[in-house]
């Protein structure tokens, strides 16, 4: 087998999606995750940049939605289509392909993703069409079940999955968070077919505008190689201040800045706060206000901070921890 020559799988989104990977995006309703989901849609079948996420060139996308208008969802691709960058408006047009439950005859029966045959239906008809990319907008409108916390609830979508993958096609399947909105809904069985977890919450985060969507984006499982792209980020789509444009924007989240400051500290590599703020690129007025918030959530304790930065100056000075254990900025 080691000296088989099989094809590397090609990136439909650098650096997080290849052929014949799946994915899972959950949010609570509202959250933003169809809107975020299509814009990803837009930027695969235009060849086009999201947030960071590169496409190297367009590819054809199958989107099967269970519940929106048909109307509603082209509104909302035609006004998300400009906000793609380097996006080719013409081909995303030609590479987009709808199957939307609202647009068919009321007899017509739509396929359930929990049978059989709506299982085949749907990758019959994504293979004779050749698309690369699967989409299914939502789980609890496309596949009927009787409890989703069941484990056997999922047998059939994870079968399902499994079939796209030997078909080389990458999947992304949307689906509601828990109660508490940590986690996704159901059994924890959904999730071992999937190269990536993507969460979605409600951001609480103060530099985002009040009239604008925004959401927290947390990385629940990656199997991929981590960058500078694949970490916590507050994500918000609104207007520009200068422009008045459609945009979307994003920036570490709160949790990210936390975790990477008190990573940091624990390195003993920083003696002084002044330095912390050096190294992260902020000043030392909001480095106290990240060192509070993280002793807020239990991330550090006070007498931990102060440990470190006392251990890191005995380390540098050479002097016993005991006899360097005063506080400096």
């Amino acid at each position: 087998m080691l000296d088989l020559d099989i094809p590397e799988r090609e990136y439909l989104l650098l650096p997080w999606l290849r052929q014949g990977d799946s994915a899972l995006i959950y949010a609570p309703t509202g959250a933003g995750k169809s809107i975020f989901t299509l814009a990803l849609c837009l930027a695969v079948a235009g060849g086009g940049d999201f947030l960071g996420w590169r496409c190297a060139k367009p590819r054809k996308v199958f989107y099967v939605d269970g519940e929106m208008p048909e109307a509603d969802i082209i509104e909302r691709a035609r006004m998300l289509l400009p906000t793609i960058e380097g996006c080719d408006a013409e081909a995303a047009r030609g590479n987009l392909c709808f199957l939307a439950r609202q647009a068919q005859h009321m007899d017509a029966e739509f396929p359930d993703l929990a049978t059989p045959e709506g299982q085949a239906d749907v990758l019959k008809r994504a293979t004779a069409g050749g698309y690369e990319l699967l989409v299914l907008d939502n789980f609890s409108t496309l596949a009927e079940c009787e409890d989703e916390n069941a484990a056997g609830a999922f047998n059939g979508i994870v079968k399902f999955l499994m079939r796209a993958k030997q078909a080389g096609l990458a999947c992304i399947l949307i689906h509601h968070s828990n109660k508490n909105g940590t986690d996704y809904r159901g059994s924890s069985k959904l999730a071992t077919t999937f190269e990536v977890l993507i969460g979605l919450s409600r951001s609480t985060k103060a530099s985002i505008p009040r009239d604008a969507l925004g959401f927290d984006l947390a990385w629940a499982k990656y199997r991929h190689k981590r960058d500078a792209t694949t970490r916590g980020r507050s994500v918000w789509f609104g207007k520009d201040d200068t422009a008045g444009a459609l945009t979307w924007h994003y920036e570490t989240t709160e949790a990210e800045e936390l975790g990477e400051l008190v990573e940091l500290v624990k390195t003993l590599n920083y003696a002084k706060q002044a330095e912390l703020a050096e190294a992260i690129g902020i000043s030392t007025g909001e480095l106290s206000k990240r060192k509070a918030r993280a002793i807020v959530l239990k991330l550090i304790t006070e007498e931990d901070w102060t440990g470190c930065l006392a251990q890191a100056r005995s380390l540098r000075e050479g002097v016993p921890e005991e006899e360097n254990t005063s506080a400096e900025f």
